[in-house]
């Protein structure tokens, strides 16, 4: 069962120290000094113990045990075995038939196209210039293990061997790399001969260009005019809220002062009803009449103030929404603006002059060539990439770790994505506990814990919150959590399964001067420590509070680090 905690009680318990308050000395300074003091009265004695002012932090956490979950990570084979298939240049007259609806350019118009005749004219540039290229289909090769050379529960460092290939089908990989190369740069000369036909095509878009061109005028003005009376309307509703809180305030004004007005006459009232004549009855009756009467009419404009207040309050976050709406407002008129401006410039450009959409439609061909010079160097990483995974036919490991399963055995068929090994990954080191309802509202993702494991007595683990799941209740209603944190730091020494106590950290007070919650006493709103003279007598020092952890509390002023200072409890005689 989950328990909540304060990190400072913790650190007297020999069996979980807590390094997060970095004092254990403080235990010794917690329990004190029993000395001789006593004040004798009919019922018992007083006994005082000196406890002594210390500096270091205050921490509030919620405790729970939970024991080690590693994560694992697995080693595939990431060669993409479809890189061995042969890669073709479409016909060239297909390029010139492809609708242009889908294409890249159709998230910048803005809505321009009709759907029935196309966009404009650098939209046909798109879709002429990326249609060039596409993969035929092929079977890719298959490598095949010839030897295992691991088991589960083995360590292993990067660069150890783990499996051992069938030699033939190295060989073969290595002739298909070789001939992908070959055809990929016959499909770069014949993307270069498809320029001249789609100069022919960008010559053609001139005519659909000067339909758009005269529709960009109208098209930018109307979108400029939405943007502008969206701002519009948001102004005014920005200057109504404005008002509202002018209102809002004279009206709190005014209640103040009439409650001052009720505060002197319920004074008056209850100081008549204090001192009338206790013999005469009915001007006793009257007194209690008109104090209960003034304590109502108080009671009511103070309601009314508070109202008004929690009016102005609202008035005033009115008029914070409505400046971020006219501010989000402005933002899409100057973008929406910069938008259209820009989308009519594309229109006219094509509009004005074809043979600059010829010029881009040859910059976008050379970007399919660029592409096909691609496909020949993918081909040559993935064969690097493949040779960094083997030594001659052998397999290596890409990471050092303990092995939990091996995914391969001889014979089997190595493919593109296969698992090759799965081991321990130090990186995902976590535990999981559950927690309560009323515990994991005090929680939230990436908050800090501090870990004790049984192990490691005299260590403290930091981690973090990575993950809080969804509610479950069992049996008896109690609705709990599963609370998952992960461990930073160093974690080389931890074993699946290994035990200790999370603290969820919830508040934490550092470097504050602090003593025993005991030693303060508190009259009204002031708080009291009792101290010794250099006499030896015993006298009530003020100081100031501010934190406390529910052991000790925070003083921030009235005292100093090292101060000794009296606990008092009381002995009842027997």
């Amino acid at each position: 069962m989950n328990k909540k905690v304060n990190l400072w009680s913790g650190v007297c318990n020999a069996k979980k120290p807590y390094k997060l308050l970095g004092l254990l000395v403080l235990c010794v300074i917690a329990l004190g000094i029993i000395v001789l003091a006593t004040k004798g009265n009919g019922d018992g004695q007083v006994i005082y113990r000196e406890t002594t002012v210390a500096y270091g932090s205050l921490v509030v956490g919620i405790e729970e045990s939970g024991s080690v979950d590693i994560g694992t990570v697995e080693q595939t084979f990431d060669l993409d075995m479809s890189a061995l298939q042969r890669v073709e240049t479409s016909n060239s007259g297909n390029s010139m038939g492809n609708g242009v609806m889908g294409s890249p350019m159709e998230g910048m118009s803005s809505g321009m196209s009709n759907g029935s005749g196309g966009m404009n004219s650098f939209t046909q540039v798109f879709n002429m210039a990326g249609s060039g290229v596409t993969t035929a289909g092929g079977e890719a090769s298959e490598l095949e293990i010839a030897e295992v050379h691991i088991s589960v529960g083995q360590q292993v460092e990067v660069g150890d061997v783990l499996y051992t290939l069938a030699s033939e089908g190295v060989e073969k990989l290595t002739t298909e790399l070789e001939s992908n190369v070959t055809k990929a740069k016959a499909d770069l000369d014949a993307l270069t001969a498809d320029q001249e036909l789609s100069k022919a095509t960008a010559e053609n878009t001139y005519n659909t260009s000067i339909a758009y061109g005269n529709f960009a005028a109208t098209e930018k003005n109307s979108t400029i005019e939405e943007l502008q009376k969206a701002v519009t309307q948001k102004q005014e509703a920005l200057k109504t809220a404005q008002e509202n809180v002018t209102v809002y305030e004279a009206k709190l004004e005014q209640a103040i002062y009439d409650l001052g007005l009720a505060k002197e006459v319920l004074d008056s009232s209850i100081w008549a009803r204090e001192h009338v004549d206790r013999g005469d009855i009915f001007a006793v009756g009257s007194a209690y009449q008109q104090a209960e009467d003034a304590q109502s009419t108080y009671d009511t404009l103070e309601q009314e103030k508070e109202k008004l207040e929690d009016n102005l309050e609202q008035a005033k976050k009115n008029v914070e929404a409505y400046e971020a709406e006219l501010a989000k407002a402005k933002r899409n008129l100057a973008t929406g603006t910069i938008t259209a401006q820009e989308t009519y410039e594309l229109r006219m450009l094509a509009y004005e002059n074809a043979q600059e959409t010829y010029d881009i439609t040859m910059a976008y061909l050379e970007d399919d060539l660029a592409a096909q010079e691609t496909i020949y160097t993918e081909a040559q990483q993935k064969w690097e990439e493949f040779s960094s995974h083997i030594s001659g036919n052998q397999i290596l490991a890409k990471y050092s770790g303990v092995i939990t399963g091996v995914d391969l055995a001889a014979g089997d068929s190595l493919t593109t994505g296969a698992s090759i090994v799965t081991l321990y990954n130090m990186d995902e080191v976590s535990m999981t506990v559950t927690l309560e309802e009323e515990d994991v509202s005090h929680l939230e993702k990436g908050g800090m814990a501090n870990i004790s494991f049984t192990a490691y007595p005299d260590e403290i683990y930091k981690a973090v919150i990575s993950d809080i799941s969804d509610a479950s209740s069992d049996n008896s209603g109690t609705t709990t959590y599963d609370v998952t944190v992960t461990l930073k730091g160093d974690v080389s020494k931890l074993f699946q399964g290994m035990t200790g106590d999370i603290t969820f950290i919830t508040k934490e007070m550092e470097e504050v001067m602090y003593v025993s919650n005991r030693a303060v006493t508190r009259e009204g709103t002031k708080s009291y420590v009792k101290v010794k003279d250099a006499n030896g007598n015993i006298k009530k020092t003020e100081v100031v509070t501010g934190f406390s952890d529910g052991v000790n509390v925070e003083i921030v002023e009235g005292l100093a680090v090292g101060d000794v200072v009296l606990i008092e409890s009381k002995v009842t005689k027997e």
